[in-house]
């Protein structure tokens, strides 16, 4: 069987020569690579972290599977228009979105936005490999037994599934850098911007912030 497509999103602006890394689906792809079901199965095509003209991303892209956003505010318009086109072209691509500008409350985002499929609460690396696998191992997934999500059922309905816990020890989650997965920008004459994450997670409950 061959492998699935699996496009990562997280577009940032370009001043100059200088290019900001898509850390946090590195994250994703670096994780979820290193479990052999999912290595099988899928095959994650080359990130999209410039803003290319939504179109042309779409007319670019090979048959995706799976295409998942990383939202932030400075890309959240950005990724809703390139979403709805990709839904479009490709209507059984499963859409995640997650990342910080993803609403803690779900109730009418699926009726406003019905080309998401699934939206991602807090960290994604467990979360969204655990999609992949239950994506590849089932003619129909049922995401509601991942803790993390929300869920469009029956059109626009969300379903939320229970918290999913922190992540306490990082080091189980390899290095997008050591890993070798932005590779594939070197040589191509950039300055990149690199994030560093030296922790993760907060002592405080603000409901303004997700740290």
């Amino acid at each position: 069987m061959p492998k699935q497509n699996v496009l990562t999103v997280q577009v940032n602006y370009q001043y100059g020569a200088n290019v900001f890394l898509p850390y946090s689906v590195g994250l994703l792809q670096a994780y979820a690579e290193t479990l052999p079901e999912v290595r099988e199965n899928f095959r994650f095509l080359e990130p999209i972290y410039l803003r290319e003209i939504p179109a042309e991303v779409v007319r670019n892209t090979k048959s995706p599977a799976v295409a998942c956003f990383s939202s932030y505010i400075w890309n959240w318009e950005y990724n809703k228009a390139l979403a709805r086109l990709l839904k479009l072209a490709f209507p059984e691509c499963l859409i995640v979105f997650g990342g910080t500008q993803v609403p803690t409350r779900s109730e009418n985002f699926f009726e406003e936005h019905p080309y998401v499929d699934v939206l991602v609460h807090q960290e994604g690396e467990f979360v969204f490999a655990d999609i992949l696998r239950e994506f590849s191992g089932s003619a129909r997934p049922d995401f509601t037994k991942i803790g993390g999500l929300s869920i469009r059922v029956d059109g626009h309905r969300a379903i939320k599934t229970a918290t999913a816990r922190r992540i306490e020890d990082l080091s189980k989650v390899p290095s997008p850098y050591l890993s070798g997965v932005f590779d594939f920008i070197l040589g191509r004459g950039y300055l990149l911007n690199a994030t560093q994450e030296t922790n993760r997670g907060c002592p405080y409950s603000c409901t303004f912030c997700d740290w």
